[in-house]
């Protein structure tokens, strides 16, 4: 399965989202991805395709069992580079490192991205960018 950087951007986000709870709603994804509704009902329906999410009635938007494998594995990826930034020596505080962690990942050439998404034994979880 190809996915984009912004099939995972929007993965991130709606796992990030979705911690603590079952289900997140496209305003909430909007507001967190600093875009527009209509922006995140078409990559919805691109990631349903896909198997990734689920979009119930009413907005409610659900990660599937494939959906939050990925996105937990990005986020592993997240906090390791999150983790390694500090050694840069650019004084950021956590959120700005956070920030910066999510810009990086979001703009990372494919081989690098796919050591993002590449699990515990070695296998990939089908990240790639266009």
């Amino acid at each position: 399965m190809e996915l984009s950087q912004a099939h995972l951007r929007y993965l991130l986000a709606i796992g990030e989202l979705s911690q603590g709870k079952a289900a997140v709603s496209s305003t909430q994804v909007a507001r967190v991805l600093q875009v527009s509704r209509p922006s995140v009902t078409r990559m919805l329906a691109v990631l349903a395709e896909k198997d990734l999410v689920t979009k119930e009635r009413y907005g409610k938007i659900t990660l599937t069992e494939t959906g939050a494998a990925l996105a937990h594995q990005l986020q592993a990826g997240l906090r390791d580079l999150e983790r390694r930034l500090p050694a840069l020596g650019l004084d950021l505080d956590r959120e700005e490192t956070a920030a910066v962690a999510g810009a990086l990942a979001s703009v990372l050439p494919e081989h690098c991205l796919r050591k993002l998404c590449t699990n515990e034994s070695g296998g990939t979880m089908g990240c790639a960018t266009p």
